[in-house]
């Protein structure tokens, strides 16, 4: 069970361990401990009542030496009896000196991570647990994934959730929740009818910079302690590990339940901090990238991880396969994957395929700070990389988010504004960044995450307030609402893998916060009262996700549509037509962009024979998979808008519909028209 493998900050060779039994093993008659710690020159098993020294009857158990195997480097002991609910720590000497430490593998610990918790596993599975099952796409690009932080999915009174809840994993777990005396849906209720298919959570492991105790504190959580381990500020109990196991299942079973996968967002780039890190304490020097005995600091926060490290590959591989099959975690969100190496990340992928092909994976193709990363280039798992990882990793298509709005934090100008420079960046990325002809830093469009809001950086809301000088963040301005439209067309009309920001769809603000990672709630709880004030744009999401679902080019992951699409661009609109060869779907499909102030002719081109009869199926107010009405030689397409249509006589045989009996532009009540022709002179 033991390789050697050289550890690269000294001129040592420490031996490797390839067993899967790190961490305890734990069974009512007994526990096994596994420690691997090859520097050590003692490790002891330290046993606790309780897990910090600030709870009633807080003691220490027991003491026990822990014995050394030299072919694995691996430290064990084992304790007789019933373990369950017991709290330990190792206690490792090195040469560096002597420290107490939680388990680099722990699966629970107590209040603020002070020690590791032994639990039988079983215990934490919640009704149903047995029967709950991945919820997957059958190919990445079938996926449309909303990012929501825990605590302001539920924080605000508006969320309808029992205060108890707010805040919290449960808050997950209601159903049928509505803004307090109205009949609009919030939090997973809202969810299952706007129509996503994945939710993304920002980190939800244990992290170091909110005091569990109070949870006063808000922090984004890109601040790991325990990889293992779920959030105890987001749990009920945060002293009891068991507790916050329970709750994060009954969360993820809540959300599967509706049909709704759970990608969580994983760190494993650093560390909150290497001084008190049970990595660094556990085989001092090792787990980390160093030069000239500093820890390097290409993650931005003073450390990076050295993922290229045997036993550090290792734990990035065990921890998300565990997360696979203990809480049945559909996919997984790497931050700031470039400071991993391409040879790691294919082998997690490899490794996630074992249990399920259709698991999703992919990251941000950068880091915080390139000259400090440790690693070649030619190593990274970044964008230039792109063709050296697997299909199914993606990566944020940065170009077309700067593309689609400008800077993600001043006050230039995207294509949705306007700008003609981007045009570019967001042809590509209409293309999954996959076409020759407009650039191809992506194998296929599954690896191009197509987006234009995150957590980091203004909402795309306040992003479009800035760029039009506008510092009212409750305008409902028809100027901006068409804007963000626009943007939610590039996104969900596009060859990629759609993501936004959760409130996206309702002009979420931070009131121009771009850094809220930790600002109060009052910046950054989601008000759910506003998906009435802007409950045209809600709709409009709406519409453009059954588009999407009902056009199965669009979710492509090959090249083939790629290859079949015609792009076509003026100066003025842009353009993308898409042939479908799948059965009982419209047959043609296209999407005009009119980012000028003007109105514009559509200009639809094919290499393929374009049909005769089209219907409109979104325009600058509307989106819907049923049809609006004919597009007819005369319709325009007003400023700031797309439109969308459909080959008619496909729509018509899967439907039942006739074209000549259609509705036609022209009888659009006199009331419609004078409202249209008054937004086309705005």
């Amino acid at each position: 069970m033991g390789t050697t493998a050289f550890y690269s900050n000294k001129s040592e060779i420490y031996n490797t361990y390839e067993g899967n039994d790190l961490g305890y093993t734990y069974t009512p008659e007994s526990t096994t401990f596994k420690v691997w710690a090859p520097s050590a020159e003692q490790v002891l098993l330290k046993l606790y009542s309780t897990g910090s020294f600030y709870e009633d009857g807080a003691q220490v158990l027991s003491i026990k030496q822990m014995l050394y195997d030299a072919v694995t480097g691996v430290w064990s002991t084992t304790v007789d009896g019933d373990l369950n609910h017991i709290y330990y720590t190792y206690v490792i000497k090195t040469e560096s000196g002597t420290h107490e430490t939680q388990d680099v593998y722990a699966k629970a610990v107590g209040v603020n991570s002070q020690r590791s918790e032994v639990v039988n596993l079983l215990e934490t599975n919640p009704w149903g647990w047995e029967n709950d099952h991945h919820v997957l796409p059958e190919k990445p690009n079938d996926a449309i994934i909303w990012e929501v932080h825990v605590r302001d999915f539920s924080s605000s009174d508006t969320s309808g959730v029992n205060k108890a809840h707010r805040g919290k994993f449960l808050a997950f777990t209601e159903k049928g929740t509505y803004i307090p005396f109205t009949s609009y849906p919030t939090c997973v209720n809202y969810l299952k009818q706007l129509g996503i298919t994945h939710v993304q959570l920002n980190p939800v492991f244990d992290f170091g910079s909110v005091n569990e105790m109070t949870g006063v504190e808000y922090n984004w959580g890109y601040d790991p302690v325990n990889y293992n381990v779920p959030e105890g500020s987001y749990s009920t109990d945060p002293y009891h590990g068991e507790v916050r196991i329970r709750e994060f299942k009954e969360m993820v079973k809540a959300l599967h339940d509706e049909g709704i996968g759970v990608i969580m967002d994983v760190v494993y780039n650093h560390v909150y901090s290497t001084a008190h890190s049970p990595f660094e304490r556990t085989v001092p020097g090792y787990y980390f990238r160093m030069q000239d005995g500093k820890f390097l600091n290409s993650s931005g926060c003073g450390n990076v991880t050295a993922s290229d490290k045997t036993m550090f590959r290792k734990f990035m591989i065990d921890s998300l396969c565990y997360w696979t099959n203990e809480y049945h975690i559909d996919g997984f969100r790497f931050d700031l994957m470039a400071c991993h190496d391409i040879e790691t990340m294919n082998l997690i992928r490899e490794a996630l395929d074992q249990i399920d092909r259709r698991i999703l994976m992919y990251g941000e193709p950068w880091t915080a700070n390139d000259g400090e990363n440790g690693i070649s280039g030619e190593d990274c798992s970044n964008k230039a990389n792109a063709k050296k990882l697997s299909t199914r990793i993606g990566m944020f298509n940065d170009d077309m988010r700067h593309g689609i709005k400008g800077g993600s934090d001043d006050d230039s100008k995207g294509f949705i504004q306007g700008s003609t420079h981007s045009a570019y960046n967001v042809i590509a990325g209409m293309m999954g960044a996959s076409s020759v002809t407009f650039g191809n830093w992506a194998n296929e469009p599954s690896q191009c995450i197509t987006y234009a809001s995150a957590h980091d950086n203004l909402s795309l809301w306040d992003k479009i307030l800035k760029s039009n000088w506008c510092d009212d963040f409750e305008t409902t301005d028809s100027l901006y609402i068409s804007q963000n439209k626009l943007a939610a067309t590039l996104i969900l009309s596009s060859l990629g893998i759609p993501f936004w920001m959760a409130g996206e769809e309702f002009a979420r603000t931070k009131k121009g916060d771009h850094n809220s990672y930790k600002s109060p709630d009052s910046i950054n709880s989601i008000n759910w009262s506003r998906t009435v004030r802007y409950n045209e744009l809600v709709e409009y999401y709406k519409g453009l996700i059954r588009i999407r679902k009902a056009f199965s080019p669009l979710r492509d992951c090959t090249t083939k549509a790629v290859n079949d699409g015609y792009i076509v661009y003026n100066g003025q609109s842009l353009s993308l037509t898409l042939k479908n060869d799948a059965e009982n779907e419209w047959r043609m499909f296209s999407v005009i962009i009119n980012n000028s102030d003007k109105p514009c002719v559509p200009q639809i081109k094919s290499q393929y024979e374009l049909p005769q009869k089209w219907y409109v199926i979104a325009n600058d107010t509307e989106a819907s998979d049923q049809a609006l009405y004919r597009f007819e030689e005369d319709t325009l397409v007003p400023p700031r808008s797309a439109l969308i249509i459909v080959d008619a006589d496909s729509y018509d045989r899967i439907n039942g519909t006739d074209f000549n009996t259609a509705k036609r532009k022209s009888d659009l009540t006199a009331s419609d028209v004078q409202e249209e022709i008054l937004k086309m002179l705005q």
